[in-house]
């Protein structure tokens, strides 16, 4: 069981990932494109004095956060429209089913407010092209 739940939009879809997975939340400020490389990598922005990997999936870029997230050896970062809460568990209930024909990266439905949250890995995620979700 998660220990909680990141709210985000991406465009006007409101998403969620569990807590556990996010090792912390940024301003997406200062992002330095590199040569040579492909969507969904947009380039890195400076954490700390280190440089950390972004990959967007947003379908415009702008202003926005990162939630920065371990891979394999390394943290990097989604680019998200907006974080929108931190919530418990308790907050962001099961809805009654899960349609079987969503994309992969959604791995279950919540609710919140009373509207359905697609519930997203991020590794797989992070995998799709700009403008995808």
């Amino acid at each position: 069981m998660t220990t909680g739940y990141v709210l985000f939009r991406l465009a006007d879809q409101t998403f969620a990932t569990p807590l556990d997975e996010v090792r912390e939340i940024v301003r997406l400020e200062g992002i330095e494109t590199l040569p040579g490389t492909q969507p969904p990598l947009a380039g890195v922005i400076i954490v700390r004095g280190a440089p950390l990997p972004v990959h967007d999936v947003r379908a415009a870029p702008g202003r926005g956060d990162v939630l920065v997230m371990d891979d394999e050896h390394d943290a990097l970062g989604i680019a998200v429209d907006q974080v929108i809460a931190v919530l418990h568990p308790d907050e962001l209930p099961e809805a009654e089913a899960t349609p079987l024909s969503l994309p992969s990266y959604v791995v279950g439905v919540r609710r919140y407010a009373g509207a359905p949250v697609m519930l997203v890995d991020l590794h797989l995620l992070r995998q799709l092209g700009v403008g995808q979700t």
